[in-house]
């Protein structure tokens, strides 16, 4: 599957940064490619690959890397739409890609939001002042993800493109070359 989101809201600039789209592919639970823009500061212009247990984090700005081997003992590559600090554990377990599914077996339904000009249906999530939004169109694909603390949105993602049915390609997910990539230590 590939999905393309972008992040909205009154502290996201439009045209900056973080307002530019990120791109996800996914394959099952051992495969991802996350490949995110250019920074125009001049930053790094990150792309990652997981072909579990193997995990590629590449700068393609500066054409270096580093190759890390998951421990195991599960090979799974996750795709945490929410994560960090503060973020209650149900909400990690929303992922890139199981977006319907977790929404209808874990959120309550909680009315109708237009998002681009389409009605979506919301699915929320609450934990003590921590909210989960999951917007849904009738075809059960996701139209917008946000996450509050209290009322204010911390995270706004629109999704622009999410696209079940690609042909497979084991390319994506393979070593990326042309790169100087680094042996990350062994934990």
């Amino acid at each position: 599957m590939k999905i393309v989101t972008r992040s909205v809201g009154p502290d996201v600039t439009p045209g900056s940064f973080r307002a530019a789209p990120v791109t996800l592919y996914r394959q099952g639970s051992r495969f991802l490619r996350n490949e995110e823009p250019a920074d125009p500061a001049g930053g790094p212009h990150v792309l990652a690959i997981v072909a579990s247990p193997d995990v590629w984090i590449v700068n393609r700005a500066d054409r270096t890397g580093r190759h890390l081997l998951d421990p195991g003992p599960i090979y799974e590559a996750k795709a945490p739409i929410v994560a960090g600090q503060g973020v209650p554990q149900a909400f990690t377990e929303l992922e890139f890609g199981c977006e319907a599914r977790f929404a209808r077996g874990r959120a309550r339904e909680a009315g109708i939001r237009d998002v681009g000009g389409r009605p979506a249906r919301i699915h929320a999530l609450q934990e003590g002042d921590r909210r989960l939004e999951i917007l849904l169109y009738e075809t059960g694909t996701p139209a917008e993800v946000s996450y509050f603390q209290g009322t204010t949105a911390i995270l706004t993602l629109v999704y622009d493109n999410y696209d079940i049915a690609l042909p497979d390609n084991p390319g994506l997910f393979a070593k990326p070359e042309g790169y100087a990539i680094s042996e990350a230590p062994s934990r």
